[in-house]
């Protein structure tokens, strides 16, 4: 087995495989869309999204100028995602034992009549604190239940060829609305109000129910090994503790998720209190993030494999621990802007790679539940986190609390390269009898690199 240390002295190879294996990667990174379905999941979750996070930073806005309180930040998304640690594994099973599209669909649905609720709430002014709570508690749940489902789709829209593109692609919807969604919120709220966010949200979930509606699924045939819900779950817990790659991806996702991620929900403390601005600074900033994580999302659906993304995992914990210590000493609007971007980067160089190499290495029967457990560990340990954030900023400051979280960040990067020739030795022979990288199942016997 490799020794661990000889990986913190990179060769020149190793930084070659950052690189797409060839420049027109770039060109064919859109690859999977030529899928007739997953175009139109594609177009409809743009348009959808878009929505989703103008109302996000519409929510965060109208907390904290009700409040003006930290920790009742925090709370609201807390509420909002704490679910996702509890409920995500049950629907991790229901991802698997009853059709994906279904839930994706009913859950849409549902996502539409909250937004509605809340814009009618707010425009006759009769919003409340404890009534953002129960909402973003009820968005939490469906979130829960539909993130397994739909993390396990994309196997269904594309061949399995294009899944890591398809997986990039949908980073590239995300975070390409985040780079036009929270500007859009921000002069919104400036204009109009929160109302009229939530609103535009709720009418833009008609593009993503219209796009399910016009696909051409194959009929979804139950499987008929069916055991006990708490049977299967326990299958599927038994399945990640004995696979080492997919153990150590969920733990690092867990750390950084703890520690990194809630960054987002005091962007809004750290524009007014720290930096001074209002919700157009808050905007861009957000915007700023967004762009960042667009063009990470474009730089791994470029990729032609896998190959080498062990490495991105490691520098994106890296660039997000470095981005947070910076952000701990800013005091200008501009200049953390010009931060928030690689933060952005480092956002999506961390979830997207592990998501896209824990698809390439899961067994198809228990995909929902393995994703169900990445759910867990990327939005459910999240809110934790947050509310740790809030609690210790109330206490100390914004500042040192973001410095705190930065180092934790460097060392989950510097503890997972110290693990991961572990990692890639335990991957190579699954990798060999699944062919998912060529050039390893062509010739294993000669020890060609690997993912990690």
């Amino acid at each position: 087995m490799a020794s661990g240390r000889k990986y913190f002295r990179w060769r020149r190879s190793d930084w070659r495989e950052f690189i797409p294996g060839n420049w027109q990667g770039f060109l064919l990174a859109f690859s999977s869309l030529s899928t007739p379905n997953f175009r139109l999941y594609f177009i409809g979750q743009c348009i959808s999204l878009c929505g989703t996070w103008i109302q996000s930073v519409a929510m965060s806005w109208l907390v904290y100028r009700l409040t003006g309180s930290i920790i009742l930040l925090t709370t609201v998304a807390f509420v909002n995602q704490i679910p996702q640690f509890f409920v995500a594994p049950f629907a991790g099973v229901m991802s698997d034992r009853f059709d994906r599209y279904k839930i994706i669909r009913t859950t849409q649905i549902l996502f539409m009549c909250q937004a509605f609720a809340l814009a009618l709430l707010t425009l006759t002014d009769m919003i409340r604190v404890w009534q953002l709570v129960a909402l973003s508690l009820f968005n939490g749940v469906l979130s829960a239940v539909e993130t397994p489902s739909r993390q396990s789709f994309y196997s269904k829209l594309v061949p399995a060829k294009d899944l890591s593109n398809a997986i990039a692609l949908n980073s590239v919807a995300i975070n390409g609305s985040r780079f036009i969604g929270p500007t859009i919120g921000g002069v919104l709220i400036a204009l109009l109000g929160e109302g009229y966010c939530f609103l535009l949200n709720g009418i833009s979930y008609i593009a993503v129910l219209a796009a399910l509606m016009m696909m051409k699924l194959t009929p979804f045939r139950p499987s008929e090994n069916r055991q006990a819900i708490l049977f299967e779950l326990k299958e599927g817990i038994h399945y990640i503790v004995g696979f080492l790659p997919i153990r150590a991806m969920l733990i690092y996702v867990a750390f950084i998720s703890f520690f990194g991620l809630p960054i987002m929900s005091i962007i809004p403390a750290l524009v007014k209190d720290v930096l001074g601005g209002d919700s157009t600074l808050l905007g861009y900033m957000n915007s700023s993030i967004g762009a960042g994580a667009l063009v990470a999302a474009f730089y791994l659906a470029s990729r032609k494999t896998v190959k080498g993304l062990g490495k991105v995992v490691t520098v994106a914990a890296v660039l997000l621990g470095l981005s947070l210590c910076s952000l701990a000493f800013i005091r200008s609007g501009v200049v953390a802007c010009v931060v928030a971007f690689p933060l952005g980067f480092a956002l999506i160089g961390t979830m997207a790679t592990t998501n896209t190499l824990l698809q390439s290495i899961v067994d198809d029967s228990k995909r929902g539940r393995v994703m169900s457990f990445f759910t867990m560990c990327f939005a459910g340990m999240c809110p934790i986190g947050g509310m740790v954030y809030g609690s210790l900023a109330e206490w100390t400051s914004i500042s040192t609390v973001l410095f705190a979280a930065g180092i934790v960040c460097l060392a989950t990067g510097a503890i997972y390269e110290y693990y991961r020739p572990r990692v890639r030795e335990a991957t190579r022979d699954h990798y060999a009898r699944h062919g998912v990288v060529p050039e390893i199942a062509s010739a294993i016997e000669d020890a060609s690199p690997n993912p990690f």
